[in-house]
């Protein structure tokens, strides 16, 4: 048989987006959230949940990890809670969150990337996002209102940066704290 040709072309080297992994917790104690606020850089100041960029392993382990370096806490009894997906230019970040109680706190640690970190209840959380005082991603600020709001999230959620702005303003995301996102 013999061919005419395509009428396409196939891409040979198709356009294939970046994923990014990141493990963020969400540590309760006494019906109280734990949140860490930035020492330096941009966001010096700003509160964030624990948060790191998954580099090898597990998703559940780089969790347990990031959690040990950056609180000085253990996590106990880690449960995925949900996967976020947010979308970015030239990047697609999945979010997996992770619920868990803790252990004592090593009372020597020290993360120089962290001013503190502080437990807060479901109205200082609430706070601090109308504040505007929260990392501005979409992720960290949906899952703090979840928290805050006493709201399960949804075992996979996907995040569009032109929803209202979880901060609780009324404005949309992009408009509001959602400043860096492009």
């Amino acid at each position: 048989m013999r061919r005419r040709g395509n009428s396409f072309k196939a891409n040979k080297h198709p356009q294939v987006t970046p994923t990014r992994l990141i493990v963020t917790a969400l540590l309760e104690s006494n019906e109280r959230l734990l949140l860490a606020q930035l020492a330096a850089g941009p966001f010096a100041g700003f509160w964030l949940l624990p948060s790191a960029t998954v580099e090898t392993g597990t998703v559940e382990g780089a969790a347990r990890q990031m959690v040990r370096d950056r609180t000085g806490h253990e996590m106990r009894d880690p449960r995925l809670l949900t996967v976020v997906e947010e979308g970015r230019v030239g990047v697609r970040a999945l979010r997996f969150a992770f619920t868990s109680g803790v252990g004592e706190r090593d009372p020597g640690h020290r993360d120089l990337e962290l001013a503190r970190t502080g437990w807060f209840s479901r109205e200082a959380a609430a706070l601090v996002l109308t504040e505007r005082d929260v990392v501005p991603t979409l992720g960290v600020l949906s899952l703090i209102r979840a928290w805050a709001d006493g709201i399960t999230p949804e075992p996979l959620e996907t995040l569009v940066e032109d929803v209202l702005c979880p901060c609780g303003s009324g404005y949309g995301y992009l408009g509001c704290c959602g400043w860096d996102a492009k």
